[in-house]
């Protein structure tokens, strides 16, 4: 680990998923769609910034013919709190009718932006759609949200590393982990 990455980690008060977890567990995952999706083309609809790293490590290791799309939503505007404002940037040539679709983020937590982008892919009447979180929060949602693949279920707090950020930092942490109250 560089001296960079160390002095980045002495900002969180814990650890909450190391790097060699996180890569197991992102491994089981890619196997769990590769077998759901087996004979198909599959087309990704990929959240970005946070899920960056999750969205990399988890495509690399799907062994399917596939697409990638992305996509730029954010409710959290800088803050721990979601606002509750959603703010997405749909590609306008992004056409999902009859393909088979996984929506990838990295954390479900108020069901507010997956349910919106979830919603938004139906209308295109894909042949299938199941999306896939790195993270849930075990918390009470505002919009249900069906995940089909799960990384991890964490507390409700909030979380920085492996592609998620505090005010643009933290993304570049190989774990996942909780800010220590003054960083």
């Amino acid at each position: 680990m560089s001296q960079t990455t160390t002095g980045i980690l002495s900002d969180l008060e814990r650890v909450l998923v190391d790097a060699d977890t996180i890569q197991e567990r992102v491994s089981a995952l890619a196997h769990e769609v590769s077998r759901d999706f087996t004979g198909c083309t599959l087309s990704v609809v990929a959240i970005m910034d946070g899920g960056l790293f999750f969205v990399a490590d988890l495509l690399r290791e799907i062994d399917l013919p596939m697409r990638l799309h992305t996509l730029s939503a954010s409710s959290y505007q800088g803050g721990k709190e979601t606002s509750g404002d959603l703010k997405l940037t749909w590609p306008p040539d992004l056409d999902l009718a009859g393909q088979h679709v996984l929506l990838l983020d990295d954390i479900l937590d108020t069901g507010i932006t997956l349910s919106a982008i979830q919603a938004r892919i139906l209308e295109q009447n894909p042949a299938s759609l199941r999306t896939g979180v790195l993270l849930s929060k075990k918390r009470r949602r505002i919009r249900e949200v069906p995940a089909e693949y799960v990384g991890f279920e964490i507390e409700d707090e909030f979380v920085v590393g492996y592609g998620m950020d505090y005010q643009g930092r933290f993304r570049n942490l190989p774990c996942i982990g909780i800010l220590r109250p003054t960083s």
